[in-house]
């Protein structure tokens, strides 16, 4: 009989893993420049509607200029200080707190590594729009600062860094096991 010849493989391939490489300083996925910026003119943006809401505010406050503080203003044309000139007043404020604060929130969310950011992004270019249209020419700013953060949060590093936060998240730490045997009292090796 004559011996089976032996077949010739080279060694196994190490297994690939697509672990994530956390930050050495922060122990979270690394963050890309794109994500930097988005959150950096998403607060931009929400600077610039605090300006624009500044700049309706100091006109609005004076009598004369009144009536061409805002746009909304220039449509329905209150009496100034009338139920209807202070009720808008309150709905322009309400919508600087709302216009402003969609654009940090989605460049802070991105910055946390949450997917839905994204959308949160789009909501924010359309509240901003809506302010842009009821306010001054100072609104687009804040228009254009919403646009370019939101558009930051699509560049193709982002959703790789939202993958990564998705796989943290999904790493369940080790649960705590109640030992099966407990000793009470001294022990015995200091009796």
């Amino acid at each position: 009989m004559t011996q089976p010849k032996e077949i010739a493989t080279l060694p196994p391939i190490e297994e690939l893993r697509r672990d994530v490489v956390p930050s050495p300083r922060t122990g979270e996925p690394r963050r890309p420049w794109t994500v930097f910026l988005a959150a950096a003119f998403g607060y931009l943006a929400l600077a610039a509607v605090g300006v624009s809401y500044g700049i309706h505010w100091w006109d609005a406050v004076h009598p004369e200029s009144y009536a061409n503080s805002a746009n909304l203003l220039q449509w329905v044309k209150p009496e100034p200080g009338k139920w209807l000139s202070l009720t808008l007043e309150g709905a322009i404020a309400l919508a600087a707190v709302v216009a402003g604060g969609a654009p940090a929130i989605a460049g802070f969310q991105a910055w946390n590594g949450w997917r839905w950011s994204r959308w949160a992004g789009l909501a924010a270019v359309v509240l901003t729009g809506g302010w842009t249209a009821i306010m001054n020419n100072a609104a687009f700013v804040a228009l254009g600062l919403a646009v370019v953060s939101a558009a930051l949060i699509f560049v193709p590093p982002t959703p790789r860094y939202f993958s990564e936060w998705a796989q943290v998240r999904a790493a369940r730490p080790e649960q705590y096991r109640r030992p099966e045997w407990i000793f009470y009292g001294r022990l015995p090796r200091f009796r």
